[in-house]
């Protein structure tokens, strides 16, 4: 029995759990489209109130609260028969439900045509309270003064006819209604907005429910774990950042920002990682499902966490559709040689091998045009274990450049970076489909761009950039220093490509 029970409330909790994460996709995918979700209520706000306020035809109503009692028959002492009005339950049943009938039956609105001398222009309705004798009569016109005329009318011609209709009865006149002077059916404009913005609320509702069913996000790690039944390495908060208005001819913003949120953020995501990957393992391919997930930055500073704890490291940018990394470390980045040029053997390893600071070596994709299956670029990676403690690699998006999986063959492991409430469930499955089925092994998923906001439990305020990019000012530094100071001390911009001298 005791089981029974349990086995009842875990189920009522997993029920209740579904609908609260019911809600809160609702909410998420509500509030990533804020603009659509008020322009709803406008919209809808507006069509309701400018229909009843524009296009509804007023109506006056003239009403009156009548009782009805039969004549009821009872025997006195001396055996004569005594007729009184009283009130009988069983009467007052039957009258509820046939006196409406009466009331709008054709033979008492030809009464009143013939009382008044003219067509009724009115509507005549009525309404029994239940188990009573008492009866609602209200007359609705366009007009206030043949709704009223109507109403004398009826008060005046139902008693004749109910003796035919219904038999002896009392009808007494509890309450009348004056002239109507306003339309009953017309309320204060502040009503109809109301009630415009609450249907305009539950539409909403129903639009976003569908909405997040078809177009589903990651919005948070427990999505990662229930909808693509993976596993969430860290997330990467969001941080504010200027931008660099400074350089106009790069195609990629200059951003900077020392938040130390993100930093140990950072150095977590770095512990975690050599938590799960193997003994020997030192190449980790960074990938995403498509551009803007923040991919670049998050190899690159996962790199930096690595050189800050004095493993010798060295970043690739493998993404040579994009060539990010180089737009956002070089001021001409279109005369850097990097691993294109090593894979036609333009140059040798050692040329195309950049210092950016003690441990933290960057080699560029360069700006040769390459395939991803190049035998060089295989022999450039061998050298490279030889070299280096751990080696990031930042792959292509896979939804652009599927073919870029053969680089996932070169890697031992493999992070897939998400940014909240980016891509759709099917098109994040649909880019694991090319990568999964490499030699690297995938140990999860980065969650980027993750806020308190974005769902669930996270770094408040703090976040990862919503611009996805890495840079610096020149005043600055090169932005990703563990204290202010490197904010003004830190490293510059690659003035020229410069060779990492050999050790």
């Amino acid at each position: 029995m005791s089981k029974k029970i349990s086995k009842t409330k875990i189920e009522n909790e997993e029920n209740v759990g579904s609908i609260l994460y019911t809600i809160s996709d609702i909410y998420k995918t509500a509030k990533k489209h804020f603009v659509i979700f008020i322009a709803i209520i406008a919209a809808v706000t507006a069509v309701y109130s400018g229909y009843f306020m524009f296009f509804t035809e007023p109506l006056y109503r003239s009403s009156a609260t009548l009782s009805i009692t039969p004549l009821i028959s009872s025997d006195s002492k001396n055996g004569t028969s005594v007729y009184k009005f009283n009130f009988v339950s069983s009467f007052a049943e039957q009258m509820s439900k046939t006196f409406p009938y009466v009331v709008e039956s054709d033979n008492l609105r030809q009464a009143i045509q013939y009382d008044l001398g003219k067509g009724i222009n009115a509507k005549i309705t009525a309404d029994a309270v239940v188990k009573s004798n008492i009866i609602q009569v209200n007359i609705d016109s366009n007009s206030p003064d043949d709704s009223y005329e109507v109403m004398h009318s009826f008060l005046k011609t139902f008693p004749r006819l109910s003796e035919y209709i219904i038999g002896d009865t009392r009808i007494n006149i509890i309450y009348e209604s004056e002239k109507p002077t306003q339309p009953f059916n017309k309320l204060p404009i502040w009503s109809y907005l109301i009630t415009g913005a609450v249907a305009g609320l539950i539409i909403n509702i129903i639009v976003f429910y569908l909405w997040s069913l078809r177009i589903e996000t990651i919005h948070d790690k427990n999505d990662i774990t229930y909808k693509l039944n993976s596993h969430c390495i860290s997330e990467l908060p969001h941080v504010n950042v200027k931008r660099n208005s400074k350089n106009h001819s790069s195609r990629h913003s200059k951003i900077t920002f020392t938040d130390s949120v993100f930093i140990e953020a950072a150095r977590s995501t770095r512990k975690r990682i050599q938590s799960v990957i193997g003994k020997n393992d030192k190449v980790i391919a960074v990938t995403s499902t498509a551009r803007h997930e923040g991919k670049t930055v998050t190899a690159f500073s996962i790199a930096k966490a690595f050189a800050d704890n004095g493993h010798k490291t060295l970043l690739i940018d493998m993404d040579l559709s994009n060539r990010a990394l180089q737009g956002y470390l070089l001021k001409a980045p279109d005369s850097c040689s990097g691993v294109s040029e090593y894979a036609v053997s333009e140059v040798e390893f050692a040329d195309i091998v950049k210092r950016y600071k003690d441990n933290y070596d960057i080699v560029f994709a360069g700006n040769k045009n390459i395939k991803y299956s190049n035998a060089r670029i295989k022999k450039f990676f061998e050298e490279a274990r030889e070299k280096y403690d751990y080696i990031i690699v930042d792959m292509p998006s896979c939804k652009l450049v599927p073919s870029a999986a053969a680089v996932a063959d070169l890697c031992d492991d493999l992070l897939f970076v998400e940014k909240c409430n980016n891509s759709t469930i099917t098109d994040i499955k649909n880019a694991l489909k090319y990568v999964l089925y490499s030699k690297a092994r995938f140990i999860g998923f980065i969650l980027n761009d993750y806020t308190a906001t974005s769902g669930g439990y996270g770094y408040g305020r703090y976040g990862y950039s919503r611009y996805g990019y890495l840079g610096s000012y020149r005043r600055y530094g090169y932005g990703y220093g563990y204290s202010h100071k490197y904010s003004k001390y830190g490293s510059r911009y690659f003035d020229e490509p410069e060779t990492k001298k050999e050790q």
